[in-house]
């Protein structure tokens, strides 16, 4: 990992922390400050798949992957931007399910990296089943307690517990393979 990138983890860690802050302040309004914040940011990242593919990746080798998962994030975002006006549990329920993808998505990870034998591969795994436990139970909050406070915690718990698997990702070492 370059230092680049660990500063973006960094950086991308401690915004959670911010976010987290955010929406234990703002209580449920927070949801809606984080699912705008969200939606801006699939539509940024969607349109730099878009413009790296037309600019560079469809001459790659399996560039069409770059313009797949452009459409799919500017999809996402375009979605995230329609579905603000509805209700706050909507809102709230649609954001749980995006955590619930990321989870699947670490464990997917973890698993790959167990086949290559990665030593690393078990923070993620772990990482992905808090995740998907967090989001699952924020789900039963809303859905049968019906109580946005404890969501709210539930919800400030997970990110907080992202943050700090951000950090120790950013700061483990990495191996360097060098080929002579």
């Amino acid at each position: 990992m370059t230092l680049m990138q660990r500063v973006r983890k960094i950086l991308g860690a401690l915004f959670m922390v911010l976010c987290a802050g955010l929406v234990l302040y703002a209580g449920e309004d927070g949801f809606v400050l984080i699912a705008l914040f969200l939606c801006i940011l699939l539509v940024f990242i969607g349109l730099r798949f878009l413009v790296f593919y037309f600019t560079m990746a469809r001459y790659m080798v399996d560039g069409r992957s770059s313009l797949y998962k452009g459409l799919i994030l500017l999809d996402l975002g375009i979605f995230t931007i329609s579905v603000m006006n509805d209700p706050r549990l909507f809102v709230i329920l649609y954001v749980l399910g995006i955590n619930i993808f990321t989870g699947v998505i670490d464990i997917l990870r973890a698993l790959e990296a167990r086949k290559l034998q990665s030593p690393s591969w078990h923070l993620n795994l772990v990482s992905g089943a808090v995740s998907i436990f967090f989001a699952l139970a924020g789900a039963f909050s809303a859905l049968v307690l019906k109580d946005m406070k404890v969501l709210t915690v539930i919800f400030v718990i997970g990110m907080l517990w992202s943050a700090a698997t951000k950090l120790v990702s950013a700061f483990r070492k990495t191996a360097i393979v060098y080929i002579p």
